[in-house]
């Protein structure tokens, strides 16, 4: 009886800490953000920026918003990868973004811009 119970203890515990464990939320510096210079853009004036904003997080996450302060773009960016939206940057529409995976977009401009994490939504 008293080994029955021990072993009970023992899966409860350690189903606790499974449980725990896929409990875990995303933190903004699971968000990489990272941005390529590709060369000049097409009237030779701007420089074409790849930017890959990647999900580092064993979750999927979702509504992940970027702050990005004066952005500006002389190519059109596909506005369901990234828009302006609130006091921020909308990416991929607002929609998931699984772990490991990444959405990519380009913009124009004389220089790039710094971009960062704002928040976003954990699907744990």
């Amino acid at each position: 009886m008293k080994h029955q119970y021990s072993l009970s203890l023992l899966l409860s515990i350690l189903f606790f800490i499974l449980v725990q464990g896929n409990s875990e939320k995303c933190k903004l510096s699971d968000v990489q953000i990272q941005q390529s210079n590709i060369g000049r853009s097409t009237d030779k004036l701007d420089f074409v920026f790849e930017v890959e904003v990647k999900n580092l997080c064993s979750c999927t996450i979702k509504n992940v918003f970027v702050n990005s302060n004066g952005f500006a773009t002389s190519a059109m960016v596909d506005p369901k990868l990234f828009r302006r939206e609130s006091n921020g940057y909308l990416v991929n529409d607002g929609r998931s973004i699984a772990s490991q995976s990444s959405i990519k977009f380009r913009y124009a401009w004389d220089h790039y811009f710094k971009m960062t994490p704002a928040s976003l939504q954990a699907n744990c």
